[in-house]
């Protein structure tokens, strides 16, 4: 192996690490955690799973016996039973564990032994590559692969794993969580890819419907009030008698004038008519004043008309009574005395 080919395969390692440590490697323990008598206990019966081929029973044993007491032999003795179990790239990294403890303690045969077994593995690792294309990189993605985190540094890269099913899992605020699932056969070296696809929004959660105690409520319509169309009415028929009366109110005047001019030295026939006629244009504008006033005055009531349901206004202090119908309105002249 070349010293390239080493050094990507140890970055493979320090970046993957957690993928095969959580399950199948070992961490050393607190100190507040060590029972040697335990952990021999286990160890023993690990042992014997192993002679009796129980693979899947003995290697958490080994495991468990480790984070009570961490020697470099169990270590070992994990790394062989994840070998048999065909967990190689669990192996291989335990394998490295186990050979830094050999280094630290100078336990020179288990130095080389450690570095037999890991040259023998790493041509038989199967390896994972999940590629995740610039389109797929959205704000704060997190990757997963089998419940542990995929650094960003790992994208991309072959990375040492077990052969066997394998989740893939990506999620991003705003974005639905995507799980892919790729299986590695037990064949040496075998590798898959993985392109992470885009993931698709999250669907906004919908707003609750109107509720008709929501809706505002509903503008009323103004009432229909016939008194003040009758109003409108009475008001401009008043307005025409006030232009009747002050027209006839001029003409009595001019008449008058007439009149008496004609009477300085004795009334001519001529001053006599024009004194009736100055009397009858005052009758006229007097009355069409008068109806004028109360024609507007009633207007004005009609106009303010309060409802339909209400009795008919009353103008009290003029004596004015009305009423208003769809088909009329009727003003009498009265009062209570």
């Amino acid at each position: 192996m070349t010293a390239l080919r080493r050094s990507l395969a140890l970055l493979a390692f320090y970046v993957a690490a957690p993928l095969y440590a959580a399950d199948g490697g070992a961490a050393e323990p607190q100190a507040s955690s060590r029972n040697p008598a335990a952990a021999q206990a286990l160890f023993e019966e690990a042992q014997r799973r192993v002679a009796a081929g129980d693979y899947e029973k003995a290697c958490p044993k080994f495991k468990a016996s480790f984070s009570l007491d961490p020697g470099g032999g169990t270590l070992l003795n994990l790394a062989d039973c994840l070998e048999k179990q065909g967990r190689t790239a669990s192996a291989w990294s335990t394998y490295k564990d186990a050979l830094v403890l050999a280094q630290r303690d100078g336990r020179n045969e288990r130095v080389e032994y450690a570095r037999q077994r890991i040259e023998s593995l790493e041509s038989k690792l199967a390896h994972l590559t999940v590629e995740v294309p610039a389109g797929s990189r959205v704000a704060e993605l997190a990757l997963e692969v089998d419940g542990m985190p995929l650094a960003a540094a790992a994208w991309g890269a072959a990375l040492p794993v077990d052969p066997g099913e394998h989740v893939v899992r990506a999620q991003a605020p705003g974005f639905e969580t995507l799980e892919q699932r790729i299986s590695l056969g037990s064949s040496p070296g075998a590798r898959q890819t993985l392109e992470l696809p885009l993931l698709r929004p999250a669907p906004r959660a919908a707003e609750p419907a109107a509720t008709a105690s929501d809706a505002p409520p509903p503008m009323a319509a103004e009432p229909h009030h016939p008194a003040r169309t009758w109003g409108w009415i009475t008001g401009g028929a008043g307005l025409v008698a006030l232009g009747v009366g002050s027209y006839f109110g001029l003409q009595a005047f001019s008449h008058w004038d007439d009149r008496n001019a004609g009477c300085k030295n004795g009334c001519t026939p001529a001053a006599k008519t024009a004194g009736e006629d100055a009397s009858q244009a005052a009758t006229v504008a007097t009355v069409g004043v008068g109806a004028g006033v109360v024609l507007l005055g009633t207007a004005a009531v009609l106009l303010f008309y309060p409802s339909d349901t209400d009795p008919p206004a009353e103008a009290t202090s003029s004596g004015l009574s009305l009423s208003a119908t769809e088909h009329g309105a009727a003003v009498a002249w009265g009062g209570r005395f």
